[in-house]
């Protein structure tokens, strides 16, 4: 039971059918093309845990499977930029000779993965790419950046500190703050994904696909902007290596996550996601989950 409803500018609700037809719009004008709102108001139907379902909670799969809810069709901006992208780069696929938008499946579940590459280093291997639309502070913690401060004292031309002249701090050394910005991937803050490509990568090793290397092609939504430079963002692209993970590990994970769905389910409930699952509780908004009133109401 996918989205049912959009939410209109003045907060009321209007079914997403009536407002894709002509003159079904009940506000004086659209608030976006139809086009747009059509992209936006479809939701694929729940066929089982896929590989995309890391990092959400059982509850939150089963509510989407299971409850109609609102949407808001502005706050469904990035999902649409991911969409597009993701269909015009596939197009490639007729002139590259790559795999892309194939979908792949086993005796456990099905997913469809982005791309997969030649890898034109090591003959007889491939890259598994997978396609993300990130803000800054995504990529920020996804490449394990991270930014000192320090104040470094301002010297004059003999190399004396410069000192203050007037305010609380007269007579102190004047000083201004310097930034160093560091890399190191054993910081990086990337466990859904990692979960997610591995498990593609298990679709294709098994099909005959040796894999190489596994990549997130990361566009920054917000890069050459005031505030990605401040994290330290200085690229609108970036490639970001992930780790391979032992199957086992990865096997178990979505046997679990789809244990725990399939029998809310069958019991109709589901326990509340994990701290992880909602960011901290970060997640538990009308911004960032849609079947949040469901959830409540349990």
């Amino acid at each position: 039971m996918p989205a049912d409803r959009f939410f209109c500018p003045d907060g009321q609700a209007i079914e997403i059918e009536v407002c894709l037809k002509p003159k079904g719009c009940r506000m004086q004008s659209r608030c976006a093309t139809l086009p747009y709102l059509r992209l936006v108001g479809f939701d694929r139907t729940f066929r089982g845990v896929s590989p995309s379902s890391a990092g959400n909670g059982a509850r939150q799969i089963w509510l989407k499977a299971t409850t109609d809810y609102v949407v808001n069709p502005a706050d469904r901006v990035w999902v649409s930029i991911g969409t597009g992208t993701h269909g015009k780069l596939s197009f490639y696929k007729y002139i590259d000779n790559v795999f892309s938008e194939e979908a792949l499946s086993d005796e456990i579940m099905q997913g469809i993965p982005d791309v997969l590459e030649q890898d034109e280093e090591n003959e007889g291997s491939y890259i598994l790419y997978d396609y993300k639309v990130w803000g800054s502070f995504k990529i920020a913690k996804a490449i394990g950046l991270a930014i000192t401060k320090t104040d470094k004292p301002v010297l004059d031309a003999e190399g004396t500190p410069v000192l203050l002249k007037s305010g609380n701090n007269k007579g102190k050394p004047k000083t201004v703050q310097e930034k160093t910005i560091t890399i190191d991937p054993a910081n990086a803050d990337l466990g859904s994904e990692e979960l997610q490509l591995n498990r593609y990568r298990i679709f294709f090793e098994s099909k005959g696909f040796p894999i190489s290397k596994m990549l997130v092609q990361a566009i920054s939504r917000d890069g050459g902007t005031y505030v990605a430079e401040g994290r330290g963002i200085d690229k609108k692209l970036y490639l970001v290596p992930i780790k391979r993970l032992p199957d086992d590990e990865v096997l178990a994970y979505y046997q679990e996550l789809s244990d725990q769905v399939k029998l809310a389910f069958t019991t109709g409930f589901a326990p509340k996601c994990s701290i992880k699952e909602t960011w901290g509780g970060r997640r538990c908004t009308v911004n960032f989950c849609e079947v949040l009133e469901a959830c409540m109401a349990l």
